[in-house]
């Protein structure tokens, strides 16, 4: 008789359901969570959009740690932890649907925090499936392809609320690329067994700190890049009209397509180099790009720097994930990506914080030149998180045999 478990692991399946969790995230956060917060709330959507979305990224991070712990205890009772998946998918359908057809501030803010219960209950579980099931060899190749999905989630996400007008069209095709995906990985998973591992409890050290601070200083720079994109367009390019949205996003497209491409290169790196450094050089070419968007006058030069920092960003978040998976704890993998995953919640809220002040200071002095002060911000930012790398041990994978 033959067994239904395959040894043999396949990066692109059981990273697709990252592209599925991303689309949904690509579209309510790149656009949806703002638009719908102008046709509910009207003159006080700017107060609603902002409650609404610091409350929902509080409500995200305590499910993933929440999640992430019930999901290593899970993986220590029965050796898998794909229960999760399955539940936070189910809720989330509803959600998608309810938070695109609300009809009130009330229920579309509901609706919201159903859907980060939802999707987070995924989330941290769904993370630890690259040291659940992937050797160390090949984990730089299984993070290049998680970060490609949700690059390119993230862009069809936007896409599909751009080009799609009917009101119920874009929670459908949300919520059925969402199952798809959902289906792919569930149906991978449950061929796969979990490579042994004995359970650990999570505790934070001196290298999951300087992990959990490089990577949201990082992030924080990437909030602060495209929270603030849109009025660099306006004030320092000079665009104007409906043309400043319209640029905005292909700006913002052009750079998310471009991680794919950046998430392939990275992936042989990732395995056989350290990937600190690998981290680096992505960062390095980050800091050019942006310095030379802060600095540009044109769109074509702000597309050319778009694209590479776009590459940059997509090696980076392979070589970062990689470095993840490999520092920290297997035992207690699923809690400590939950509580990891505060580096990408917590900039949200930080970001504007920092940016807005800065902005409106330096546009008094100067009009037009405060977008170009927070673009140099967000440089800052990717600098002093590249440089915290080098404060953790060197890490690379296990030499591949020949």
């Amino acid at each position: 008789m033959r067994s239904n478990v395959s040894l043999v692991v396949r990066p692109s399946r059981l990273g697709t359901l990252t592209f599925g969790l991303q689309i949904v995230w690509g579209a309510v956060l790149g656009v949806s969570l703002q638009a719908r917060s102008e046709a509910l709330a009207g003159p006080h959507a700017v107060a609603v959009y902002s409650i609404v979305a610091a409350v929902g990224a509080g409500i995200a991070t305590l499910v993933q740690v929440s999640a992430g712990y019930a999901a290593d205890l899970r993986r220590a009772a029965v050796g898998h932890r794909r229960e999760f998946l399955l539940v936070g998918t189910a809720m989330s359908v509803p959600a998608i649907f309810w938070l695109y057809l609300a009809p009130s501030v009330t229920q579309f803010a509901a609706a919201f925090f159903l859907l980060q219960i939802a999707m987070n209950v995924v989330t941290a579980p769904y993370q630890a499936a690259i040291p659940d099931y992937v050797p160390a060899e090949r984990r730089g190749e299984a993070s290049s392809w998680m970060s490609a999905w949700q690059s390119l989630g993230n862009a069809l996400g936007l896409v599909t609320v751009v080009v799609l007008s009917a009101r119920w069209a874009v929670p459908t095709v949300l919520a059925a690329v969402l199952l798809g995906a959902f289906a792919v990985t569930y149906r991978h998973v449950r061929s796969l067994a979990a490579l042994p591992t004995s359970q650990t409890a999570f505790r934070v050290d001196g290298t999951f700190l300087t992990l959990l601070v490089s990577r949201g200083t990082v992030n924080l720079g990437f909030f602060t890049l495209v929270g603030y994109l849109l009025f660099f367009v306006r004030e320092s390019l000079g665009v104007v009209g409906e043309a400043v949205r319209t640029q905005t996003g292909l700006l913002f497209l052009t750079f998310t397509l471009a991680a794919v491409l950046g998430a392939a290169l990275a992936s042989r790196p990732s395995d056989r180099y350290d990937m600190r450094a690998v981290a680096t050089v992505a960062n390095v070419l980050i800091v050019l790009a942006l310095a030379t968007l802060a600095t540009s006058h044109s769109l074509a030069i702000a597309y050319a720097a778009a694209a590479i920092a776009g590459t940059a960003w997509g090696g980076f978040f392979t070589a970062d994930w990689a470095l993840a998976c490999a520092l920290l704890p297997r035992g207690a993998m699923a809690t400590a990506m939950g509580v990891w995953n505060i580096a990408t919640a917590g900039p949200q809220i930080l970001a504007p914080l920092l940016a807005a002040p800065l902005l409106l200071h330096v546009d008094a002095l100067a009009p037009t030149m405060g977008p170009r002060a927070t673009i140099l911000l967000a440089v800052a930012e990717f600098a002093f998180g590249t440089a915290l790398l080098w404060l953790l041990p060197a890490t690379r994978a296990v030499p591949v045999e020949v």
